[in-house]
């Protein structure tokens, strides 16, 4: 092999997000896990030298951590295909089946690492819980050994040969067990996580791999041989090739390295920001995992090679991202755009802006919404032109800009220019540019959108006032960026039309924490300091009281209740039951009857629940009444509530009540313990959750809000890993500035009081692709209503 060159062989589309997991088969197929919650199975056709997709696995309900196939055995013939994922289930399906055949939960955090054991039907699983297992598959799956001595995540295990056990971890250690989980060794020698742990046969020993850019060798007896170095950043992956001499790494800096006797032979440059996964075929092919959702294939043998024109668009592509590495666009790395996967994520309102990298350009999308059809329609390409004057700007028509982007609105028709200076008044600059080009005035707001967030400036109104609106004739029309137009964030009370039974929250009114974000009972300390106008508000980030939603009118609930309960057939009360129930939005009861007859209401049509739910919510707040429910219903309220969370077809009001109500269980002691322990399904829930509008997006992020609290008044360590990973992704879910503050706000305390485990939850929160440039993106204010988000978002940074 020595002396031979790989080069890419395939390129399998089919995730929408990261790919972040591989494992293959005896017969040289692939097995992928990805962010998307999916895992996907591709059959090798040698004849063609190709990979088909024949089964996508579905039933994790979180993230895709890590897969593993293990061989046929008599009482599996086709062999198993095992998965771990975020929501700390693993599954085993059969290969040909898309449902799956056992379900394990065994550990209480995320599955991220899988190793096969020596004997048939068996497997290794490591976890954020910091333990690993030994599962043995008969008739059904069972733990034989529990592996406990590990202080933090276990990211790799294996099983040597000789049938002793080997775990990698993140508080920087290895640990040799003897099969039944006895602790033999710790062996320390990395400064950082290790990532992952293999063994090597022919060279006689077993390899690690670190955050800390390093691989390390081990013998045998657990003495450290060499240190080979390479990486410029954290090595995710490694694999062992078929000759057990050679292996292959994949890291951050975006490379796959192979090795021979010791030294990096090839590098091979991937056109993606992180290559998580990498596994080696049994015909010495590669197969790589990566942050832009793809599977590639590399080989050394000439037949297996892809196309020239795929080659050259592969080139094209990691030349590209190399340049783009150094550009900016609106103080964003070009780098840290996401590719086109992003495309595959719906767009949270219609207008919604969104810049991607495609073979070496920059296009931005827009997302158009006409009835129910809706999709991201490409603007065009974003552009500078390379014609500088002395002083670096771009000359367009003569004259000198700080930017000059190309925009593509026609396919087939040459891009369109638009010249802006920072400081020039942007309508004014977008008006021209519409006028000009003879495009309707309605796309306005969506230019001026794209100019101030490509440029990254704020709108400022001219000091003159002699402007007119060149629409209206009248003085300068200033955008309110409030969702009033029937779109995303407006409720209508569904039943009626009318506004008069509304899960709306009040509009904040004053300047702490609690009350921005639309809370009712402000902590008694306020978790903000000012600095004085102009300077920016400084955000402590201390551990404050839960948030509650605590408005709420009983006699409106009334009127609705009675207007459902006189459409009903079944399940109707009658006499003074309704209002004896809506009594307890006020005060409690004696009467425990009254409770159960509350809780036999969710009997009722998912479509009339909004009301009852709502006397749930409000009578939670009563110490008294959050007792009663929280003991006596544990095992109903919070399996109802999820239900009304994360049901795929979820009555909207239902889902935002519900919310709420987990936030108003936490005002007392025993509501609070219900929801503490139940805080990772609860998580799990909300994590799901898509396409809300503005008021259930505040609810989603104060529950999320409350949990961080939780878990850091608990100490719970496990939690903090947990929140780092889910709090930035749910904030690229979001697009209501209030939610997305408070989701900031929570990033912000969890690192600030997450003590040792800062560096592991910084790490994992970077980890969120598109979280770093969303941040950045925030940090640009068009509104008075963005600017706590915007000085939030820097303090994040800064902390990052």
């Amino acid at each position: 092999m020595s002396g031979k060159e790989f080069t890419l062989s395939r390129t399998l589309y089919g995730h929408s997000l990261d790919v972040r997991c591989i494992a293959v088969t005896p017969s040289n197929d692939i097995i992928s896990g990805s962010r998307d919650k999916t895992a996907k199975f591709w059959k090798n056709n040698p004849h063609q030298s190709n990979f088909e997709e024949v089964m996508t696995y579905k039933d994790q309900q979180n993230f895709v951590a890590c897969v593993l196939y293990l061989d046929p055995t008599e009482e599996f013939p086709d062999g198993l295909v095992v998965t771990g994922g975020n929501d700390s289930v693993i599954l085993v399906y059969k290969p040909s089946e898309p449902f799956s055949t056992f379900t394990i939960k065994e550990h209480s955090n995320t599955v991220c690492a899988l190793g096969k054991a020596n004997e048939a039907n068996a497997f290794l699983t490591g976890s954020w819980d910091t333990n690993a297992k030994y599962i043995k598959i008969s008739e059904t799956p069972k733990c034989i050994v529990t592996f406990t001595g590990h202080t933090e995540a276990i990211w790799g295990v294996t099983q040597l040969k000789d049938n002793r056990i080997v775990s990698a971890s993140a508080d920087k250690t290895l640990i040799v067990w003897s099969s039944d989980g006895q602790k033999l060794q710790s062996l320390s020698g990395h400064t950082d996580c290790v990532r992952a742990v293999i063994e090597a046969p022919a060279l006689n020993a077993f390899l690690s791999i670190s955050n800390d850019a390093s691989i390390k060798v081990w013998s045998y007896g657990g003495d450290l041989i060499d240190t080979y170095y390479g990486h410029t950043s954290y090595i995710y992956d490694i694999a062992v090739c078929k000759d057990s001499q050679s292996f292959v790494t994949s890291d951050e800096d975006r490379t796959v390295r192979y090795w021979e006797n010791g030294e990096n032979t090839q590098t091979i440059m991937l056109p993606a920001q992180s290559v998580w996964s990498v596994a080696c075929l049994n015909n010495g092919d590669i197969v790589t995992g990566s942050s832009d959702g793809l599977v590639r294939v590399f080989t050394q043998d000439k037949s297996r090679y892809a196309d020239e024109a795929a080659l050259t668009k592969y080139r094209e592509e990691g030349l590209a991202l190399e340049r783009q590495s150094k550009q900016e666009f609106g103080g964003v790395k070009v780098s840290d755009l996401p590719g086109k996967e992003a495309l595959y994520t719906p767009g949270k309102k219609a207008g919604q802006m969104l810049m991607i990298r495609d073979e070496g350009k920059v296009i931005a999308y827009t997302w158009f919404v006409d009835g129910e059809t809706c999709f991201w329609d490409k603007v065009g390409e974003v552009l500078g032109s390379t014609d500088k004057d002395s002083s670096g700007k771009t000359v367009f028509e003569g004259k000198s800009y700080d930017f000059v982007f190309s925009v593509d609105v026609e396919e087939g028709k040459p891009p369109l220019k638009l010249p802006y200076n920072r400081g020039d008044d942007v309508y004014q600059v977008a008006n021209n540019f519409l006028t000009k080009n003879f495009l309707p005035a309605t796309y306005l707001e969506q230019v001026v959108d794209f100019i101030l967030k490509n440029s990254s400036q704020q709108y400022v109104p001219p000091s003159s006032s002699a402007y007119q609106d060149p629409f209206t004739g009248g003085n300068r029309y200033t955008p309110s960026y409030q969702n009033n137009t029937g779109q995303l964030g407006v409720n209508v009370d569904p039943f009626t039309g009318g506004s008069s039974y509304s899960t709306r929250a009040p509009n904040p009114t004053t300047s702490s924490v609690a009350a921005t974000a639309g809370c009712t009972n402000p902590p008694p300390v306020d978790p903000t300091r000012t600095t004085g106008d102009p300077n920016p508000t400084i955000y402590d980030f201390r551990i404050i009281p839960y948030k509650t939603f605590d408005s709420g009118v009983p006699g409106v609930i009334l009127k609705k209740l009675k207007e459902f309960n006189s459409s009903l057939t079944e399940y109707r009360l009658f006499g003074n039951d309704l209002e004896n129930l809506v009594q307890l939005c006020v005060e409690p009861s004696e009467n425990a009857t009254i409770y159960e007859l509350l809780f036999k209401m969710f009997e009722w049509p998912e479509n009339n629940l909004f009301p009852v739910l709502d006397i749930v919510r409000m009578a939670v707040r009563n110490e008294h009444s959050n007792t009663i429910i929280s003991k006596l219903y544990e095992g109903v309220i919070i399996k109802k509530l999820q239900g009304f969370i994360n049901s795929e077809h979820a009555v909207v009001n239902n889902r935002i009540v519900a919310l709420r109500t987990i936030c108003n269980l936490c005002s007392h002691k025993t509501g609070e313990n219900l929801v503490s322990e139940n805080i990772y399904d609860i998580i799990g829930s909300v994590s799901t959750v898509r396409h809300i509008n503005a008021n259930g997006q505040l609810a989603l992020a104060t529950v999320l809000m409350n949990l961080t609290l939780m878990v850091l008044k608990n100490r719970e360590h496990a939690g903090y890993k947990v929140l780092a990973e889910v709090l930035p992704d749910m904030i690229t879910t979001l697009d209501d500035s209030e939610a997305q503050f408070r989701i900031y706000v929570a990033i912000g305390t969890l690192m600030q009081n997450s003590d040792s485990l800062r560096p592991e939850v910084v790490e994992k929160i970077k980890e969120s692709g598109e979280f770093l440039p969303l941040l950045k993106l925030h940090f640009h204010v068009t509104n008075e209503a963005q600017n706590k988000r915007a000085n939030c978002a820097k303090q994040i940074y800064s902390l990052l």
